[in-house]
């Protein structure tokens, strides 16, 4: 096995000593046919940027003395000219965008234009045919150079480990014959690193390579080390949702954006990039991640989070309190109320409760106008004609109904007696018992006996356990704005959504769904969620499992099989240090340790090091300490980007994130003893790539020691 360390030049020549001088020889016509054929390829793409160029310079030309005809001749132009003006204009415009855009791929296939070759034969169809794969599909001269990396015949590449016998699904069917040469191709900075004709053992070799590159401020694409079992969730056209469980380093994250990325370019015309959304769980975390899309030819997509897409749903009817933090608070009655509602038992609750709603919340009453009166079996039956729809449009339904009625059936001075709309919609509402969302959430909360378990502060404020319950019934009073321009959701973090809250994103969002998370690393002991449960809650949804994990040596995984067993990481073999667990006297060696691992890390030349904390307000004042002497990031929900260099943050803020190294802080019993903090720790450690640190004072966690 390739150590992570090991360069492209390294890689090499252990490959060269690995083999005897025939194999070297035949290594060497490998090297020098793909050699041959990248510098054919790099002076057609060339080519192409050269004619892309000069097409945007001449459209940019255009473009610049259609304005100034426009400008010179304002006034001399008739409304009608003027019109066809605009749009030839805005024609000129869309294609300097498609040249700007076809340009900029070009570009970034000079430094790498594939990855992949394949040789397959179709039945029928004489001998093989190379296909070389890329990001970016490329043509010229009249035939396809480079193949996109979510073409069908792509899957050859990734879906057969050997050579042999083989297919891939086209559009025209499926198509059978045989796969001759499977070849992974490192090509950087126009430059070939490797070639070589697939095995089990280069396969490895390849992805060690890959995995043990350094972190970046981004997350990176992955289109050439994708595995055959990620390969087949990013390739999954089925509507509906699909809910991936993965664990910590499994990849999970980067499949979901390639999963979009497959989605766009097999239903292309149909989705954009602009109806896509991802529920993000912070803004560092949407800025991490923002990358992926662009880099594989695709506009970014838009952003959600959690508490803004409460709060539009709740319209403004009550304030939320900022949550809480487990680790942090002291309010044990907080505590239990949040407990309560981080349950699947409560999302049950609400959801027989919304299907009650009417019946609850509405009560007939007879309805006289002058001498004419409209029984309240007449305002029943119309009232439940409107089933499915919010109690407010179905008054307004009613009371259209009720004007109609009296209209269509008074003669006579009775005429003088029919009512506005608008005093019978006032009628109709006294009749009901909740006169809002809030008033109807207090009654459910009383009817299941759990009054005390709702904390209302002043001006209306609920606090955040309470928003997404509060949120629902909000849309069964006055209905939804519902997200009907996203077409595919991106729910992250899954684990981070309790089961009342995924019931809201589900009702929200109705379309297609990519649910994501690790139910192994829910740090919030008011969160109960399953599996099991955040499946249901998105209906007749498709569970896939990824027990490999990607990211961190193995000495780093086994220490993390030590922590939660439960959790199971399987790691792919990549060796490195040993994790350094160090016990310190107190506050000031903490500190000066880790001053030691910053001024350790700056020399490594890496990139990120991630210093964490279970508390949010302990690595708040770590981060003050440290900034004393070293350039440090605070990491909070307010911060918007994710930067290279040193980060502090707490545990829940960097999940998700990766690290080339990181530094846990304070790993001992006062942090770290119950079955939330295990978890907490869990996730502290699986996001080092290459190195971890575990500082304690005391006695260190007993998870630990496994």
């Amino acid at each position: 096995m390739v150590p992570a360390a090991r360069g492209a030049k390294g890689w090499k020549r252990k490959r060269k000593e690995e083999h005897p001088m025939s194999e070297r020889e035949g290594h060497d016509a490998v090297k020098a046919e793909e050699e041959a054929r990248l510098a054919e390829t790099l002076g057609l793409v060339r080519a192409a940027l050269g004619e892309a160029e000069a097409l945007h310079g001449r459209i940019e030309d255009g473009y610049r003395e259609a304005k100034r005809y426009q400008v010179a001749y304002r006034g001399e132009i008739d409304p009608a000219e003027a019109f066809q003006n605009e749009l030839a204009l805005a024609e000129v415009d869309r294609r300097a965008a498609q040249s700007h855009e076809a340009a900029a791929q070009l570009r970034k296939m000079l430094d790498a234009p594939y990855f992949a070759r394949v040789d397959f034969a179709a039945d029928g169809e004489g001998g093989p045919e190379a296909f070389y794969l890329g990001r970016f599909s490329f043509a010229a001269e009249g035939r396809t150079v480079v193949s996109d990396w979510r073409s069908p015949v792509a899957a050859l590449f990734y879906e057969h480990d050997e050579t042999g016998p083989a297919a891939y699904e086209a559009p025209s069917g499926r198509v059978e014959g045989f796969l001759s040469r499977k070849r992974q191709l490192g090509v950087e900075r126009g430059e070939l690193v490797y070639a070589a004709d697939s095995a089990s053992s280069v396969r490895d070799e390849v992805l060690a390579r890959e995995l043990g590159r350094d972190s970046d401020r981004k997350m990176r694409v992955i289109v050439a080390s994708i595995q055959a079992e990620q390969n087949r969730i990013i390739r999954d056209e089925e509507p509906g949702t699909l809910v991936i469980q993965g664990v910590a380093g499994s990849g999970k994250t980067s499949i979901a954006l390639h999963r979009v990325a497959y989605l766009l370019y097999r239903r292309r015309g149909e989705l954009s990039s602009r109806h896509v959304a991802l529920l993000s769980p912070n803004r560092v975390f949407a800025d991490y991640i923002a990358g992926v899309l662009p880099e594989l030819g695709e506009e970014p997509i838009e952003a959600f989070d959690l508490r803004g897409v409460v709060e539009r749903a709740l319209g403004g009817s009550v304030r939320v309190a900022p949550a809480r933090s487990s680790v942090d608070a002291v309010d044990e009655a907080w505590r239990e109320r949040a407990r309560l509602k981080g349950t699947a038992a409560f999302a049950d609750a609400v959801l027989a409760f919304l299907e009650q709603v009417p019946e609850t919340a509405f009560a007939a009453e007879d309805l006289t106008f002058g001498r004419r009166t409209l029984d309240a079996a007449w305002i029943d039956v119309r009232f439940r004609a409107h089933g499915g729809l919010a109690l407010e449009e179905r008054l307004d339904l009613v009371a259209a109904s009720v004007v109609y009625e009296l209209e269509s059936t008074s003669v006579g001075r009775d005429r003088h007696a029919v009512p506005t709309k608008r005093e019978a919609r006032r009628r109709l509402a006294g009749m009901l018992r909740a006169k809002d969302a809030l008033s109807l959430y207090r009654f459910f909360m009383a009817e299941h006996g759990w009054d005390g378990a709702l904390a209302i502060g002043s001006k209306r404020t609920v606090e955040w356990e309470d928003a997404a319950p509060l949120a629902l019934l909000q849309g069964a009073f006055s209905g939804f704005e519902r997200y009907d321009g996203v077409k595919h959701l991106v729910v992250d973090e899954m684990q981070d959504l309790t089961p009342v809250q995924h019931v809201l994103v589900a009702r929200l969002f109705r379309c297609g769904r990519t649910v994501l998370g690790d139910c192994c690393q829910v740090v919030d002991d008011g969160n109960s969620a399953t599996l099991e449960d955040v499946a249901r809650a998105y209906g007749a949804a498709r569970v896939v499992r990824l027990t490999r994990s990607y990211r961190s040596t193995s000495e780093i995984v086994a220490l993390a099989n030590r922590v939660k067993p439960a959790a199971g990481l399987e790691a792919v073999e990549r060796h490195g240090e040993e994790p350094r667990i160090v016990g310190c006297a107190d506050t000031a060696e903490v500190l000066a340790r880790t001053l030691e691992a910053v001024r350790a890390f700056r020399a490594s030349g890496r990139k990120t090091l991630g210093i964490l904390h279970a508390s949010d307000e302990l690595a708040a004042r770590y981060a003050e300490l440290l900034s004393r002497d070293v350039d440090v990031h605070l990491l909070t929900e307010r911060t918007e980007t994710f930067e290279e260099g040193v980060s502090v943050a707490s545990v829940k803020m960097a999940k998700g994130l990766e690290f080339d190294e990181v530094v846990v802080l304070d790993a001992d019993e006062r942090f770290f003893s119950t079955e939330l903090e295990r978890t907490l720790l869990y996730v502290a450690v699986t996001r080092a790539l290459h190195r971890l640190t575990v500082l304690h004072r005391g006695r260190p966690s007993r998870f630990l020691a496994g």
